[in-house]
């Protein structure tokens, strides 16, 4: 298996799913580039297309051709691309991960465009050497060449946001699409500790929103002179909404980060406060109990002077009045204040009030 094919997972976001995705069904391809086959030239073929190859590698190229219409082996910079296919147009150029190991990108790309119909598309991926992994590497000091990936040790171009656009606009194609396939900065093949970058160098490098796009995909059709073109189709629409949503997620975290450190740094000072608001709310609901103690205390003295001013009128004697009871009229007044005490039996808050009255009222009887 050819070091550049990968398990096909048409719902993980890379070159190959994009490529095959973005290749309407039915479609004659040319995969320029074609490895062994796997999984792209499979996948198109899923999707009821005729794909044609080209492939510098021989053992690559033999394992691809059986699933293809036509296998081309060679340098696609040094072929003869008309001769080579009788003439034929196709109506998808597939370029995955290809231009950037050419000499002369800029020349084939213009090759490959005569190649197509009048309403074929070029669909093309590249790698972003403005990565935050290749910007942090850099700031460490390295430049370090790997197998695959951003720094694969066989690419020849490197290319930025400026330079694709440069490099498509010159071959005389039209951009209609331009997504991106994105990488966190310790998720590329470049190892990244990002415990021993400063947190204000990853911020600085992480807020450029080119740093996190590890590949562009570009879907492009030949230039007409005069003609309009919408070149934000509903794929880059949709990203578009994606990386606004995604921008306003980072600054939110942000935030919460910069609220979380300010806390911290606050916490002895909020401990205080927390402190003096438990004590306020203690004192408060000492001063509400004490509150419905002192209107409980009135309301049960005001019981006991509405029961001294009726037992006062019961044996005969003026209000506030305190002469002796006359012993003729003591009898009727024992059994009002019998009949009073009983009432305020039944009212709680009165209760108390009435049984130390009551006690008065006894003694009266016995001396009676």
């Amino acid at each position: 298996m050819s070091r550049y094919a990968r398990e096909l997972d048409l719902r993980e976001l890379n070159a190959h799913t994009q490529g095959i995705l973005l290749t309407p069904p039915g479609s004659d391809v040319l995969d320029v580039g074609t490895a062994d086959g796997h999984p792209v030239v499979e996948g198109l073929k899923a999707r009821g297309c005729r794909v044609w190859g080209v492939e510098i590698d021989e053992e690559a190229a033999a394992a691809a051709a059986p699933l293809c219409e036509q296998m081309v082996v060679g340098n696609v910079e040094q072929l003869d691309l008309t001769s080579t296919f009788g003439g034929r147009k196709f109506d998808v150029v597939l370029c995955l991960d290809v231009l950037e190991h050419l000499v002369e990108p800029l020349d084939t790309l213009k090759r490959l465009k005569d190649l197509l119909t009048p309403t074929g598309i070029v669909v093309a991926s590249i790698p972003n050497v403005t990565h935050a992994a290749v910007r942090l590497q850099l700031l460490d000091g390295a430049f370090t060449y790997t197998d695959t990936g951003l720094l694969d040790r066989t690419h020849v171009r490197f290319f930025d946001r400026t330079e694709v656009t440069a490099l498509f606009d010159d071959a005389g194609l039209t951009v209609l699409e331009r997504l991106e396939v994105r990488r966190e900065p310790h998720e590329t093949e470049i190892p990244i500790d990002l415990e021993k970058v400063p947190a204000e160098t990853l911020a600085q490098v992480t807020a450029d929103p080119d740093a996190r796009v590890f590949q562009w995909m570009l879907v492009a059709k030949k230039s007409v002179e005069g003609a309009e073109v919408d070149t934000t189709g509903l794929s880059t629409a949709l990203l578009d909404r994606v990386t606004a949503m995604e921008k306003a997620v980072r600054e939110s975290h942000e935030h919460v980060t910069w609220l979380e450190t300010n806390l911290r740094s606050k916490t002895t000072e909020s401990e205080r406060v927390a402190e003096l608001d438990r004590t306020l709310r203690e004192r408060i609901s000492e001063l509400v109990q004490a509150h419905e103690a002192l209107k409980a205390a009135r309301a049960d003295l005001a019981v006991k002077d509405d029961y001294v001013r009726h037992l006062q009128l019961s044996l005969g004697l003026p209000a506030d009045s305190p002469q002796e009871v006359p012993p003729p009229r003591a009898q009727g007044a024992h059994a009002a204040v019998d009949k009073l005490v009983e009432t305020l039996d039944a009212h709680p808050k009165a209760a108390r009030a009435a049984r130390r009255t009551a006690l008065v009222a006894r003694k009266a009887r016995r001396r009676g």
